[in-house]
């Protein structure tokens, strides 16, 4: 029997790193410098029942104020970077997908320098066969694409694994499946709304999911 080679692209924020309420509090930050509307502690589980669209929509953010509000939160967030936890098991799945001969990979908008930092910090940083680090306001979809042509993946093995709807939207553009967390950004009534080809509701499902297909 041939052994199936699985390739696993994750998201970072949300889905690798528990960033959500530090991004939450940096964008309260430069909800200040930028003249924008603040984020009320009341509000943050409407946040999580939003796509990213929805949220830039809710807090009245200006399409042209954009591009420097994502260069400023990455700044800001390189300097919390190593402060950033990782989720409970999420380490000993990692370990036994690569175990597996899985291809692991992590394809976000976030810094390379930043991603680099928290993996290192966390003892990661042999996990992952490659890091695909790029701001793109073309979105995910471009990012995972480049990646997924950049290492020949074959799209029946390739999997993205977040925890946002445009992590499922993506995944559907490049015609590979979805995993999608629930433990990160977005809640998961509204994940399955965007019917992901599986939800994980912990590391270890993740785990699960995979050994199901060899």
């Amino acid at each position: 029997m041939i052994h199936r080679k699985l390739n696993l692209i994750f998201d970072f924020d949300g889905t690798l790193a528990d960033s959500f309420h530090i991004a939450i509090e940096k964008l309260t930050l430069l909800a200040n410098e930028l003249n924008l509307r603040k984020i009320e502690p009341s509000e943050l589980e409407i946040l999580r029942n939003l796509t990213s669209k929805e949220l830039i929509h809710y807090l009245k953010i200006p399409f042209f104020k954009l591009p420097h509000l994502m260069h400023r939160a990455r700044e800001h967030m390189k300097n919390e970077i190593s402060t950033l936890s990782i989720f409970i098991d999420l380490p000993e799945v990692l370990t036994e997908l690569k175990h597996l001969d899985c291809t692991m990979g992590i394809v976000t908008s976030n810094s390379l320098v930043n991603v680099s930092t928290w993996l290192e910090q966390h003892q990661m940083q042999n996990i992952f066969n490659f890091i695909h680090a790029e701001s793109s306001y073309f979105g995910k979809g471009y990012l995972l694409k480049k990646a997924i042509k950049s290492y020949a993946m074959k799209l029946d093995d390739t999997f993205y694994i977040g925890d946002e709807t445009r992590d499922i939207e993506a995944a559907k553009k490049c015609h590979i499946q979805s995993i999608a967390v629930t433990w990160g950004f977005n809640s998961e009534s509204l994940l399955t709304r965007y019917n992901p080809t599986h939800i994980a509701r912990n590391p270890q499902n993740i785990l699960t999911i995979v050994n199901d297909l060899f």
